[in-house]
């Protein structure tokens, strides 16, 4: 393979939900799996609404098809991010002047394709994230397939990375299922969970309780040896308990973490200051109060940290520990990847993320971007089932390292 023909692109669905995380934090009733009520953030029909994605396929000169998706996050609109794309809009731009310029790109980089794709503009406007992701993965995959190896192989060569020889440690998101999947994380063994991503004030009054539960229940039914990590996000709540009280949001965090003791806990987000330089003040605050207080919780960014330069201002602040990498907010992959970088060049941890609203081809993706930059833990996705989203990721990683092991086994270390 040479070069891309052109693009094909329709309208397919995401993994998860859009959801008003506005609407259900000011306490939108409940109704079954939907909420009663009005949204509050601007571009809802609904306080949940089905997603959507748009699927592209580039069809290459030797008659292959290379997919790319287009994915959104769960809580889109929020904390600085983009709304989610109109899929007309982006089909337009895929089979139009997106589909000529990559009929006319060379497959030698990945990183200077990819460069080029962030600096595109369309009617002098940028693309938007999800179109710039679903594009990047295109080009990726393209460029491996030209060159006949994986993409983890290609994201090594080109940006200096060393290839992992196994399955990175996955996070598996536990959603809804409180207790359920709580014990198929345990089952499998999973380093990190539950995740549990807090929407509700109610969730965060009921935490301390649970964290309780899955303690006991890690020792009653985990394997001898068995000492996960506890990984709550709680999407900043806290703050509407709080407001900036520290020592009230120390108090609280230090329940968590002792009903979940003997194992280590990481908080993501526990507080939301509104916008993202008070918000990496109030973390840094948060995290030497904890520390002042003989606490061993850590804390993941996420809220407020989206794109690449985003990200470079909370490593430079050294205001976290973790920073959640999600890579649709980030756009290209490129963008990923050096994110990832500048967080080990400054000394804090990756936590490779994205969202239960992404897709089959984007988790297999992300899952060779694992695989190049070695994450501390790298969320199972798509979906909140825990299952499915785990097969997917670790199957491409296996497949992955059992490729290049077998090809160039010098290559990983």
């Amino acid at each position: 393979m040479k070069q891309i023909r052109k693009i094909i692109a329709t309208e397919g669905i995401g993994g998860y939900y859009w959801r008003d995380q506005e609407a259900i934090g000011q306490g939108a009733e409940r109704d079954g799996f939907l909420y009663r009520g009005k949204p509050l953030t601007p571009g809802f029909e609904g306080i949940i609404q089905v997603s959507s994605t748009v699927l592209l396929t580039a069809l290459a000169d030797d008659g292959r098809e290379i997919h790319g998706d287009c994915a959104t996050v769960n809580h889109a609109f929020r904390s600085g991010r983009q709304p989610p794309p109109v899929a007309a809009d982006l089909i337009a731009q895929a089979e139009g002047p997106l589909s000529d310029w990559l009929a006319r790109t060379e497959l030698g980089s990945f990183r200077d394709a990819a460069r080029a794709l962030d600096r595109f503009e369309i009617g002098g406007a940028r693309l938007h994230m999800a179109m710039r992701y679903g594009m990047s993965q295109v080009l990726l995959q393209a460029v491996a397939a030209a060159r006949g190896v994986t993409m983890a192989e290609v994201l090594a060569a080109e940006y200096g990375l060393r290839l992992a020889v196994e399955p990175c440690d996955l996070l598996g998101s536990c959603g809804g299922s409180w207790h359920e999947n709580v014990d198929k994380a345990i089952l499998r063994k999973l380093p990190f969970f539950p995740q549990t991503a807090m929407v509700r004030t109610d969730q965060l009054d009921a935490l301390p309780e649970y964290a309780g539960w899955i303690a006991r229940r890690v020792r009653e039914i985990g394997a001898p040896g068995f000492t996960p990590t506890l990984h709550y996000d709680l999407h900043g709540l806290l703050s509407q308990q709080v407001g900036d009280d520290l020592d009230k949001a120390v108090a609280y965090l230090r329940r968590v973490e002792e009903a979940s003791a003997p194992y280590l806990v990481l908080f993501e987000d526990p507080l939301d200051a509104g916008e993202r330089t008070a918000q990496v003040k109030l973390m840094g605050r948060l995290r030497q109060a904890l520390r002042q207080a003989g606490s061993r919780i850590r804390l993941i960014a996420d809220e407020w940290c989206n794109t690449r330069e985003d990200v470079q201002y909370f490593v430079d602040q050294q205001c976290c520990d973790l920073i959640q990498i999600k890579m649709p907010d980030l756009g290209g992959v490129d963008n990923t990847v050096e994110a990832c970088m500048a967080c080990a060049d400054g000394g804090v941890e990756v936590y490779l993320g994205g969202s239960c609203n992404e897709t089959d081809v984007s988790a297999r993706v992300a899952s060779h971007v694992a695989l190049a930059v070695r994450p501390t833990e790298f969320l199972g996705k798509p979906g909140l089932g825990l299952d499915e989203g785990l097969m997917i990721v670790t199957n491409e990683m296996e497949r992955a390292i059992r490729a290049y092991r077998n090809r160039l086994p010098s290559t990983a270390a």
